[in-house]
């Protein structure tokens, strides 16, 4: 594997090779943050053409990256959770995404261990007040409205609950979430 500097060298001057190095390189790990955010959703062909969509988007936008900012690994996995995550809000047919399936999704990429080590320990803290607030309120506040940026109308037709109701719903449980976190919410 080659560094990042050269990689993003090859990509500016040679784009057709420098995507194939890209590819060959961290298409596993692209294809595995998507395959785990939808898989159960969308068949095997979606799932490839939505990790196409993120390498076409990094190659598209190649002379954005700022590798003082992180790593091409860093910045393709963003792409793929934020591609993945497009994908989903796509399909209005969910109706149920446990918290744990998307837990790990929470953490962040990062090359530094020890801020690493204290976002997974904040994320492990809220995810546990998350589990604490029980269904369906975990499922509304949390995954639905702040996770996936869904409207309270759109929740309201795909849990069937009225959207005054999920309103209330998300004010009760964020003073709930403040309650057990401290405040830190």
């Amino acid at each position: 594997m080659i560094s990042d500097k050269e990689l993003l060298n090859i990509l500016n001057n040679k784009p057709e090779m420098g995507l194939k190095i890209m590819m060959d390189d961290y298409m596993a790990l692209v294809y595995t943050i998507i395959f785990n955010k939808l898989s159960g959703i969308y068949s095997k062909e979606d799932i490839e053409e939505c990790v196409s969509d993120v390498f076409f988007e990094v190659f598209h936008y190649k002379n954005r990256i700022d590798l003082t900012k992180g790593s091409i690994k860093a910045f393709l996995s963003v792409v793929a959770k934020r591609k993945a995550i497009d994908m989903y809000r796509k399909n209005k047919n969910n109706k149920h995404v446990p918290i744990d399936d998307i837990a790990e999704s929470l953490y962040t990429t990062s090359d530094e261990v020890a801020n690493s080590i204290l976002v997974k320990e904040s994320n492990s803290e809220l995810i546990d007040a998350i589990k604490l607030l029980g269904e369906p309120d975990s499922e509304i506040i949390i995954i639905r409205k702040y996770y996936f940026h869904q409207s309270s109308k759109d929740i309201s037709k795909d849990i069937g609950i009225k959207v005054n109701t999920i309103d209330k719903k998300v004010s009760r449980c964020i003073q709930k979430l403040k309650k057990v976190l401290g405040g830190l919410v």
